[in-house]
């Protein structure tokens, strides 16, 4: 006969409170079993409301009856171990995803059912009446479900089974033949049946939404892909050029420079053969005049007579060229493309990539320009006037607003709000903002500013506020003679550069750029200054007593 091994669920022989083997079993007048210790802990909790109940079945007891231990439980359990029967565990306690039991009073375990009549969770031990009574057989039994009071009419505290299609909401019976008697209602599983549909009809649709979109986004993974290898290429083949300029002139430089070395060693062996020759020629006169000199003091006379008839005449000597230093090591054609050379790479130096963008919002349109190129810049000059509303009462504005004097006594200007009250500083009334802008002036003798500001900046503090380059509001070059020095936000950087008393100021507002330049035969740049313009900007000046700034007329005859 095959051996069998009885099994004991721990469910069916457990303490509801404790949720553990009944240890010390009792049972109550309603015949539910638990730990003594347990039911009295329990009831002990209770005896302040005057009323002792059921834990399970929750009936309610107005005495609170007496405990007899159950023996023949307590046998039944120790007979069970005593004969090693395998004790299946207790169903686990809920978890924080699990739907807890309604009725454990301490311990919750997961309910196994959820209860749509009495609108209560019950694990598996709680859930025996349902199972054993027949007053119980009519309630409706379903998977756990937590959040039961959403599922509750909150008017009618009813169960919500019916879906009113006009008011797109949930109601229970009482709605339904109520507020709701002429709406258009369905059962919810009527309802859920059209929305499932129009769910499975979106779901393709996002799904053909998505498809759509993922290969889009892998023609724009293989795009980035192309455009990636075609920069690459593009840089290769700049490279190249690069590369392929630079050997070119390290061959030409090695091919000047040995050329000049050969001439120069030609030149030289031709001097060190006459700087031999004439060595020789120095020998042989050291010679003789020693003999001269050993002749003239013998008393031989007719020795001596014989003997000076030889040096009367002496033998004939070959005339010695003489050396000429050529300063053309080359030729002349050849030194002159050299020149022309050295000027195209000496204006090569001074180009540089420009942003074609008015916006400045794409950054690669670009052209290559010469900003140390007069004739490049003057295409960007516009006419400037400056404007009295700001300029200080010690200012007297000239020629047509176009030039400003510093003296020592006010102008009548009236009162006005733009005004500078306390530096001398004056603005034009031309706001520059998203374009390239080019202006010259002229200063006169003493300490004069050239810059920009915002039309924001202070104008009526005696303090850095107000003054030009002392702030984040304004940009300027001070001038002195050959002392330059350049001024933002109160920061100082000295500039060291031949003096020029004309001065070109170059604003590349989308490329955020501010370039100072000396003009005289040749074009100096004194400071450049990168930064980023969100706002219009004002060519400003400034001035001392006795000293000016005229705005030059840049004529069309100039570009």
């Amino acid at each position: 006969m095959a051996a069998f091994r009885l099994s004991l669920s721990a469910d069916r022989y457990s303490c509801s409170v404790c949720l553990d083997v009944l240890k010390e079993p009792v049972t109550i007048p309603c015949g539910h079993n638990y730990c003594m210790r347990c039911i009295n802990n329990y009831w002990d909790q209770s005896d302040k409301e005057g009323t002792h109940n059921c834990p399970q079945c929750r009936r309610t007891f107005h005495v609170r009856p007496e405990l007899n231990k159950n023996a023949m439980l307590k046998d039944i359990i120790e007979k069970f171990k005593s004969m090693e029967v395998d004790v299946d565990p207790p169903r686990s306690y809920a978890g924080p995803d699990d739907v807890p039991c309604d009725v454990c009073p301490v311990r919750r375990r997961s309910a196994v059912k959820t209860c749509m009549t009495c609108m209560i969770s019950y694990c598996e031990t709680h859930l025996q009446p349902h199972k054993e009574h027949g007053a119980y057989k009519r309630h409706k039994l379903e998977e756990p479900t937590g959040h039961l009071e959403g599922k509750l009419c909150a008017k009618h505290q009813k169960v919500l089974e019916i879906f009113c299609r006009t008011d797109e909401t949930c109601v229970c019976l009482m709605c339904a033949v109520t507020e709701h008697k002429s709406h258009d209602t369905v059962t919810p599983e009527e309802e859920r049946a059209v929305r499932q549909t129009r769910l499975e009809n979106k779901k393709a649709e996002i799904k053909s939404e998505m498809e759509e979109k993922e290969e889009k986004m892998e023609e724009i993974k293989k795009t980035v892909v192309r455009i990636q290898r075609t920069a690459e290429k593009e840089v290769q083949e700049h490279e190249e050029t690069f590369r392929a300029v630079l050997e070119s002139i390290e061959r030409l430089r090695s091919e000047v420079t040995k050329v000049i070395r050969e001439y120069e060693r030609r030149e030289v062996r031709k001097a060190e053969e006459l700087i031999e020759q004439l060595e020789k020629e120095i020998e042989a006169l050291k010679r003789r005049d020693a003999e001269l000199a050993e002749l003239s003091q013998t008393d031989d006379h007719i020795h001596f007579l014989k003997k000076s008839l030889s040096f009367c005449d002496p033998p004939r000597q070959e005339e010695v060229s003489d050396i000429t230093i050529n300063r053309d090591f080359l030729p002349r054609t050849l030194r002159t493309r050299l020149s022309d050379l050295r000027k195209s790479l000496e204006e090569a130096n001074d180009w540089e990539l420009v942003k074609t963008s008015e916006t400045g919002a794409d950054d690669s349109n670009h052209i290559l320009q010469n900003l140390r190129c007069r004739n490049h810049l003057l295409k960007y000059s516009r006419p400037l006037t400056l404007d009295p509303n700001t300029a200080h009462r010690l200012l007297r504005l000239s020629e047509d607003n176009r030039k400003v004097t510093c003296e020592v006594t006010e102008n009548p200007y009236p009162d006005h709000p733009d005004r500078f009250d306390h530096w001398c500083q004056v603005l034009c009334t031309e706001a520059l903002s998203g374009t390239r802008c080019y202006w010259e002036v002229k200063c006169s003798a003493g300490k004069t500013g050239v810059g920009v500001a915002c039309k924001g900046i202070n104008r009526k503090e005696d303090g850095n506020k107000s003054r030009l380059g002392c702030n984040d509001k304004s940009w300027i070059l001070c001038c002195r003679g050959s002392v330059y020095s350049f001024w933002y936000n109160n920061i100082c950087t000295k500039i060291s550069a031949p003096c020029s008393h004309t001065i070109g100021v170059y604003l590349d507002y989308p490329g955020g750029s501010l370039s100072f330049y000396g003009i005289s035969d040749t074009m100096n740049l004194l400071h450049r200054c990168k930064t980023t313009f969100d706002e219009p900007l004002y060519p400003s000046f400034e001035a001392v007593p006795d000293s000016s700034v005229t705005i030059c007329s840049l004529k069309p005859s100039d570009h």
